[in-house]
């Protein structure tokens, strides 16, 4: 006995010593042979001789020694790996006769995952004995490792005992284990003020995600499946929304404002957060001329996290929460994890398509539909195959490889006819009822920056673009959860207004006409910032501002540019200060680069989405229409994080954003605007009105074009024929059929 208690306390004194794991490896290598089940049982009749009823702390210290030794053996790479993990159960149950739940509860269940891990390896007795014996010690730890009480804890035993079940196939045991954890992560985020600890929250536990949407699908729970994917996908533009309103109700009108400004500060950093890798921790106890130009790489969208700053803010709100003394008030507004009223969001002819591409590719992925059938939704899903969604993977990769070339323009509509074959489309499309005539689309991940309404499908006929098959429109939103908070989010009613910036830098020729041509549908009551007009002192001036705050329709005819290296840098070009001539010196400086090469500073001559989080306030907005590049793009994070100028608008206050996703033809687009509102003032729906534009703008001949010119927008003889000069740059018959033209622009929210 005392041979084997010297081996033991060996090990302790390195332990208690800070030697490295390298020096405690060379004990254990040391002794090797000696490791078995009668060390074990020495060791638990030693501990039994040790314990002392009248010294708690003695107890509990010896109870954590042996814990600890647990945990070495089970890991210990020499000897008989059966042997070890029996030393480790029978450590572990001495530990438990210290490490009560009525005593030391954490403790206890620190213990009990630790022994439903080592369960769950053992090599000797029967497997299901072994895992039916993990599973209730996992249980166990969870009773007191809860969302609420221990998130991070209830994460790893919650992942622990959904994998199992996982493995086991036994796919109620898997969803009870990973519904632990993904609420653990839920509560995480919420108790976590830094950005880039509630996005690595979140992407450190993207796999729960995937494998609890499959073991739902394996029980055909549909809507819990559905609900998971939702629950994974721009979380902190939801919490950014559900919060923006909250105001405490004690304080005064000035601590409002002061309050809201504080928030609007605060969720402009919440996007400009950076990823950072952070291993997992064990448990132990030791264009071409002529286009509205802009910047595109595609790219992981990071900026800097700008903490200090961030705290500072936090630290302001908190004073100022202090000095108002509203005990009544929840600074943290919980989103709650459900699923919408589909009854309310939707109508028996609106059908609903969300993807989920899991973090593992070996996955697959899935589209989910949902649609009304007697006022019930009915979900089902439509599941890619290991090897569907590889094609897609490379399919993104080589998407925009060549988009600073005309080449890509000249194969856009052969990749995104590529693009229909790999998502399946046609299959996922069929089985919807014919009744369906509106749809809505709820990418994920890259799927974002594609065109989806300018897929073909074939349904027994000839392929026709999805635009085609719903002839109540296509629109896009980030989520299930931020499309039904927009739908709900009151709107005060006021009078209508227009309010535009036309061609600020003074180069576009058809955005000036494009405006021109749109402002007589809302005269009188129009507030137009046009040519050198429309600098950022001017768009700031408090008269400007509050016109924003009134207008119903915001509509910016000018250049934009997606900055995928600094997100809140993406901007649309405002007048004043002439192009940076080579690129700048001061390593700060804020410049979006077009994609003819020039720089501008947007610190001087930009809208940025930092300045629209921070500054903007739009609650009367039905709709912001953004005619320039690249105004729908956004950054490609593993958490599908919605961060682009769309975003911004939508946090500022307007239900919806028309923006583009490439760099546009000046011309086209200018023709797709005035199109677009000559529909929209018959309807006043902003999806309705871009479908029928979009449909119109593919289809129309020259003659059709120039007909519509004289007599719908009522130009000059001389106005038309400048048009029919400039339709010679297009294809004769069909001037603008080609995706390229119509298709970029898409119709995000309501």
């Amino acid at each position: 006995m005392n041979e084997y208690l010297d081996i033991w306390l060996e090990i302790l004194e390195a332990k208690k010593r800070g030697l490295s794991g390298k020096a405690v490896y060379t004990i254990f290598q040391k002794y090797q042979d000696q490791l078995d089940l009668d060390f074990a049982e020495t060791l638990r009749q030693w501990f039994h001789s040790q314990l002392d009823p009248k010294k708690i702390r003695k107890n509990k210290d010896l109870a954590r020694n042996l814990h600890n030794f647990a945990i070495n053996i089970s890991d210990f790479p020499l000897g008989s790996r059966a042997n070890n993990l029996e030393i480790a159960i029978l450590a572990y149950q001495s530990a438990l006769e210290v490490r009560t739940r009525s005593a030391f509860p954490e403790d206890w269940a620190t213990t009990q995952n630790n022994l439903g891990n080592a369960y769950s390896d053992r090599i000797r007795g029967e497997r299901a004995d072994n895992m039916e014996e993990a599973i209730r010690r996992y249980e166990a730890a969870l009773e007191v490792r809860t969302p609420s009480s221990f998130p991070l804890d209830c994460l790893q035993t919650g992942r622990n005992l959904g994998n199992l079940g996982y493995d086991l196939q036994n796919w109620e045991i898997a969803i009870e284990g990973y519904d632990n954890a993904i609420r653990a992560v839920e509560q995480s985020r919420d108790w976590a003020t830094s950005p880039d600890t509630k996005r690595q929250i979140l992407e450190d536990a993207l796999p729960i995600y995937g494998k609890m949407i499959q073991a739902c699908l394996h029980l055909e729970r549909y809507d819990q499946a559905l609900l998971t994917v939702d629950r994974s996908k721009s979380r902190t533009l939801m919490e950014m929304l559900t919060s923006a309103d909250l105001v405490p109700k004690n304080a005064t009108p000035q601590q409002q404002d002061q309050y809201r400004q504080l928030n609007r500060e605060i969720a402009a950093l919440q996007q400009s957060f950076a990823p950072t890798e952070t291993p997992e921790a064990g448990e132990t106890e030791t264009p071409e001329a002529g286009e509205r130009r802009g910047h595109r790489d595609i790219a992981t969208a990071t900026d800097a996290p700008g903490t200090p700053q961030l705290k500072h803010l936090l630290q302001q709100r908190d004073r100022l929460l202090a000095q108002i003394n509203d005990p009544a008030f929840n600074l943290l507004q919980n989103v709650r994890p459900q699923l919408p009223d589909f009854r309310q969001l939707l109508t028996p002819e609106t059908a609903l398509i969300e993807w989920y591409l899991p973090q593992d590719p070996n996955l697959g992925a899935w589209a989910f539909t949902v649609t009304l059938d007697q006022d019930r939704p009915h979900i089902d899903v439509y599941c890619y195959s290991a090897d569907q969604r590889q094609r897609l993977d490379q399919f993104n990769q080589t998407y925009f490889a060549d988009y600073r070339q005309a080449s890509w323009y000249q194969a856009l509509g052969d990749r995104l006819d590529d693009l229909t074959e790999y998502l399946h489309l046609s299959d996922i499309i069929a089985p919807l009822p014919p009744t369906c005539q509106r749809l809505i689309l709820i990418p994920h991940l890259y799927l974002h920056l594609f065109p989806l309404h300018a897929l073909s499908v074939d349904l027994n006929a000839p392929a026709t673009p999805l635009l085609e098959r719903f002839s109540q429109g296509v629109s896009y939103a980030p989520s299930c959860q931020i499309l039904d908070y927009i739908h709900h989010r009151p709107q005060p009613a006021t009078p209508p207004q227009f309010f535009a910036v036309q061609n600020p830098t003074q180069d576009l020729n058809y955005a000036q006409m494009e405006v021109e041509f749109i402002r007589p549908y809302f005269d009188p009551n129009t507030y137009i910032l046009s040519r050198e007009a429309a600098t950022k002192s001017a768009l700031n001036r408090p008269e400007t501002l509050e016109k924003l705050r009134e207008s119903h329709i915001i509509h910016f005819s000018c250049h934009g540019g997606f900055d995928s290296e600094k997100p809140l840098n993406s901007a649309v070009i405002l007048a004043g200060y002439a192009p940076l001539e080579s690129a700048p010196t001061e390593e700060k400086r804020q410049t979006l680069t077009l994609r003819d090469g020039r720089r501008f500073d947007t610190a001087q001559q930009g809208l940025t989405l930092g300045e629209i989080y921070r500054n903007l306030e739009i609650p009367a907005c039905r709709l912001v229409m953004l005619s320039a590049c690249e105004t729908g793009l956004m950054g490609s994070l593993l958490t599908d994080e919605y961060i682009g100028l769309a975003s911004g608008f939508l946090y500022a206050g307007t239900p919806a954003v028309v923006s583009s996703l490439w760099c546009v033809d000046d011309f086209a687009t200018a023709c797709l605007a005035i199109r677009f509102y000559y529909e929209f003032r018959q309807d006043e729906r902003v999806v309705m009105a871009l479908h029928k534009a979009q449909n119109w703008l593919r289809g129309v001949s020259a003659a059709g074009f120039l007909e519509w010119c004289g007599q719908g927008l009522q130009m000059t003889e001389e106005e038309c024929e400048m048009i029919d000069l400039k339709l010679m740059d297009y294809d004769e018959g069909c001037p603008f059929g080609q995706r390229r033209y119509w298709s970029a622009f898409v119709a995000i929210g309501l």
